[in-house]
């Protein structure tokens, strides 16, 4: 009887939630036509056609960074071939494979536990939240060298976590050593792209060693597994450009100051993100949750102390704070609290159902059931979804108010004009609006900045001795006013953009 009063609505629930994240995911994959190469991608361009693959990897290892994969990666930049209808490509490829990738993991973990729909049902939730709590969506997918560093490995963090899942399902010994072997590439290129990543490689692998130190089976295979992480994190850290680096900030190694910083911003980050992640966690509770606690209460993935699992959530989340703050001085920029909402929202969720199989049989929520709790829970986080100022609603309004198309004329345009013009000096006009979802920054205004790094990288591209705006670009404006102004244009049958 319970289960008959559970299917119903789970259905229901299930469908709405693939609804929404349909919702969300399609003026994010829109926006793609619109995006744009800038900043680095200017100069890392001229820097990867000027050297050769081995001569870019020792300078930067040696003057500024341990990111090696980082370093590596960014060689595939669209640029290097003059390619803008490439560069949109690889945005709109790039969400693609990480919604496939969350959902394969997923679909690996719950097969055979639970239905397809709420394989697809968790699937959306996870995405869903991940672009409407990213700090940054226009680093985080559409600025090709800050997602080639840091949503990159995201998705190897999801890899290697389905290879590991596949692992420990095979009882084949060959099969292992190929998870294994796989697993530790994807672990090598996930420490060597960023120091956010490099933590929550070395956390996790070292959360799966622990919690396997007394599986005779798979213990020499993770342990061989961690002590190459170990040795990655080890060449990226101590590269001698990430200490030459740190000479650019005064404020760096400031060890009790940064972790007094960083477990203040590890308790912020509960008060940014919590509503909608609570709301969810209700529909997930209720829906996915609980049944998967009851089917799957032998399994190793789920049979881990809850306390040393709080401690790893918690713990991952202020070292990666405070690996920003003790190199920098500074507060966590949005492209590494991208990283950081990545596994917050992930982490969340594995951390419920170990709640969920730890203390099952003492839940009583069949009076949870009534159509009251969850339609409250899902209708919170649709207001969250659809709230005036949330990335979703920005997305969309940077599409309909004409923002991002008269972005990619003006910078299409502007393309056209400098390879066509015999300029030396050349002055460009500014962008006639701003679509916060895609854009991240412009050349700047004024002969003054011609030496400027974002104006040099990108006239060394264009082949110029300098190029700058004729005035200042327009501010970004809030969405409230885009509104109002589209809402008046519309009376007056204009378009929003002049």
């Amino acid at each position: 009887m319970l289960q008959e009063r559970q299917q119903s609505p789970s259905l229901y629930i299930g469908v709405i939630l693939i609804t929404i994240s349909v919702y969300t995911l399609l003026p994010f994959l829109l926006l793609t036509l619109f995006t744009h190469p800038t900043a680095d991608d200017f100069s890392f361009a001229v820097r990867d056609t000027t050297l050769s693959f081995f001569e870019s990897q020792v300078e930067f290892y040696l003057n500024w960074s341990g990111r090696y994969f980082g370093t590596a990666i960014v060689r595939i930049n669209p640029l290097t071939t003059e390619s803008l209808k490439v560069y949109k490509l690889y945005a709109c490829l790039t969400l693609i494979v990480f919604c496939i990738q969350v959902y394969w993991l997923i679909n690996l973990v719950i097969k055979g536990e639970l239905s397809k729909l709420k394989a697809f049902t968790l699937t959306a939730i996870l995405i869903c939240l991940y672009l409407l709590l990213i700090p940054s969506t226009a680093e985080g997918f559409y600025f090709f060298t800050t997602y080639a560093t840091y949503q990159f490995p995201n998705i190897l963090m999801l890899l290697m976590l389905s290879l590991l899942y596949a692992f420990f399902q095979s009882e084949n010994t060959a099969a292992k050593l190929s998870y294994i072997a796989m697993a530790s590439i994807s672990c090598i290129a996930i420490v060597g792209s960023n120091e956010m990543s490099l933590i929550l490689a070395f956390t996790t692998l070292l959360l799966l060693l622990v919690t396997n130190l007394k599986n005779k089976e798979a213990r020499p295979y993770l342990l061989l597994l961690f002590t190459i992480c170990v040795a990655s994190c080890l060449i990226a850290v101590l590269a001698p450009g990430n200490y030459a680096r740190m000479n650019d900030h005064p404020n760096a190694s400031r060890f009790w100051w940064s972790a007094v910083y960083s477990a203040l911003l590890t308790l912020i980050t509960f008060y940014r993100w919590s509503a909608p992640v609570l709301a969810v966690s209700v529909l997930y509770m209720l829906f996915i949750g609980i049944p998967l606690a009851d089917k799957t209460r032998e399994s190793r993935l789920f049979n881990v102390d809850l306390r040393l699992a709080a401690m790893y959530f918690l713990g991952t989340i202020f070292l990666m704070y405070f690996a920003f703050a003790w190199s920098t001085g500074e507060r966590a920029t949005p492209r590494v609290e991208n990283v950081i909402c990545f596994f917050f929202i992930f982490g969340w969720f594995y951390l419920l159902q170990l709640a969920l199989h730890t203390y099952r049989h003492q839940l009583k929520y069949e009076h949870l059931l009534s159509p009251a709790i969850p339609t409250a829970a899902l209708l919170l986080f649709a207001l969250n979804i659809l709230s005036v100022d949330s990335n979703v609603t920005t997305a969309y309004i940077d599409l309909l108010s004409g923002k991002a198309a008269a972005y990619d004329k003006a910078l299409t345009s502007r393309y056209v004009s400098l390879k066509a013009s015999d300029c030396k000096k050349c002055e460009v006009p500014p962008l006639p609006a701003i679509p916060k979802t895609i854009y991240f920054s412009d050349i700047l205004e004024g002969s003054k900045n011609d030496d400027m790094w974002i104006n040099s990288g990108f006239a060394r591209y264009w082949g110029k001795e300098a190029v700058h705006l004729s005035a200042p670009n327009p501010p970004i404006k809030e969405n409230i006013t885009t509104l109002r102004e589209s809402g008046k244009n519309t009376l007056r049958n204009e378009s929003i953009i002049e």
